[in-house]
């Protein structure tokens, strides 16, 4: 791998020779392949995970692979079942459960594609509302997707910049910020994030970050935690960011215990708890967290000391947001028939005698993610079919006899034409 002399150089300054010898023959190496499991819908003890090298030690539900299979094909992946993210991105899942006692009402600003939002949804205490916003509209649609298969209710999905949410007048227990950044952190995965990055792109992302956590800022209720993470290595974007925030906001930092066996870094440049994963040192991509509480006035002392979670939302707030979903989205309307939209399918709350229900075949199960017509047997009830793979909800056709109309979304179907030989193995019931 051909780094930026910039980057050698400064990175080299910043952590010293022999931690940066580390990061760099971590760098050279393969990345590692992982999955988190939805325990929503996988109950502990019902399956088995196949090809795994070990669990992930600060994600109950995350897991290493031996190697990468292709995970389009696998039929479990677009049910919501499991989700495929970087290692290190899953620490938000033990943050959450050390700093979060009670259910919360938590923003994720920069949410997509959708790691950290439903990783971090798993950890809250149950009544906990989410609301999981992305900027960006078509990484917007991306991050609908993801949250509709992973199918937990109490979560807004919303395309809006941090200042529009000051105009909801929403407050926040928790805002999560997986700020832009130069994206470091990414290199090895992503060779696109070597020829885009330069000293200037740090400087302008270090401005960009303040920038978006000044427009959140009054959306975070004194008192409330900020858990601030990107992708990089630079202190510019992360040390000197977070001890930024910290006195010009008013905010102070909270530390969460973490095993040495983790090999998790800590602050390169001061002794505020900040928690950084190196590449070579930590098995994960780069990644950087700090957890904030912002701080009380005399003005504002005990006036906020109840959780949001349980407060009523209302149609007023929404409306200053471009909500994309709360739930699974609306039936469709044609002539006198309702079709059910695919999210239903996939939601946790979806009432599974709501329709007849046929198993499928894996080739079955493929033409149906391509979006093709199924055929059914011959005794099937006219009407919405669920289809179901592997003990669990696929999704829906209109099945008129001959043929079962597919209604699949367009835009989520496999493009591939190809069929594996074998299905991929990941996830097995018992």
């Amino acid at each position: 791998m051909q780094l930026p002399d910039d980057f050698i150089h400064s990175t080299r300054q910043l952590m010293g020779d022999a931690l940066y010898a580390t990061l760099e023959a971590g760098l050279n190496a393969n990345p590692l392949v992982s999955i988190r499991l939805n325990p929503f819908k996988l109950k502990a003890g019902t399956f088995n995970v196949h090809g795994t090298e070990s669990p992930v030690p600060w994600c109950p539900n995350g897991f290493y692979l031996a190697e990468r299979p292709n995970f389009t094909f696998d039929p479990m992946l677009h049910q919501g079942l499991y989700y495929v993210q970087e290692a290190a991105s899953m620490f938000i899942d033990y943050v959450a459960r050390n700093v979060v006692q009670q259910p919360v009402r938590m923003l994720d600003l920069c949410a997509a594609p959708g790691g950290k939002s439903t990783c971090a949804y798993s950890a809250l205490p149950a009544g906990s509302v989410l609301f999981s916003n992305e900027p960006m509209r078509q990484r917007a649609q991306v991050l609908n997707e993801n949250i509709l298969k992973f199918g937990v209710p109490h979560c807004f999905v919303t395309n809006n910049y941090a200042r529009d949410y000051q105009k909801s007048r929403l407050l926040f227990d928790v805002v999560l910020a997986d700020v832009p950044c130069s994206g470091e952190g990414m290199f090895r995965k992503d060779a696109g994030t070597i020829a885009d990055w330069s000293l200037a792109k740090v400087a302008e992302c270090t401005a960009l970050q303040r920038e978006i956590i000044t427009d959140i800022w009054p959306c975070l209720k004194p008192n409330g935690l900020l858990i601030y993470s990107t992708c990089t290595f630079n202190a510019h974007e992360n040390e000197e960011n977070v001890a930024w925030i910290a006195e010009h906001l008013g905010a102070d930092f909270v530390s969460v215990p973490v095993p040495e066996a983790w090999h998790i870094t800590g602050s390169l440049i001061d002794n505020h708890p900040v928690y950084r994963f190196i590449p070579g040192k930590t098995q994960g991509e780069g990644l950087f967290m700090a957890i904030l509480r912002k701080r009380n006035t005399p003005e504002t002392e005990g006036v906020f000391a109840e959780s949001y979670a349980q407060q009523p939302i209302s149609s007023k707030a929404l409306a200053a947001l471009n909500v994309r979903s709360h739930g699974p989205l609306p039936d469709e309307i044609k002539g006198k028939t309702a079709l059910p939209h695919q999210s239903k399918a996939l939601s946790i709350q979806f009432d599974t005698a709501a329709f007849p229900q046929i198993s499928v075949s894996y080739a079955q199960a493929i033409a149906y993610l391509r979006g093709e017509a199924l055929t059914l047997p011959t005794d099937t009830p006219r009407g919405i079919v669920t289809l179901r793979y592997a003990n669990s909800p696929l999704g829906f056709v209109k099945n008129v006899g001959n043929r079962a109309n597919n209604l699949y979304p367009q835009a989520w179907k496999i493009k591939s034409t190809h069929l594996p030989d074998t299905p991929p193995c990941i996830i097995q019931h018992r």
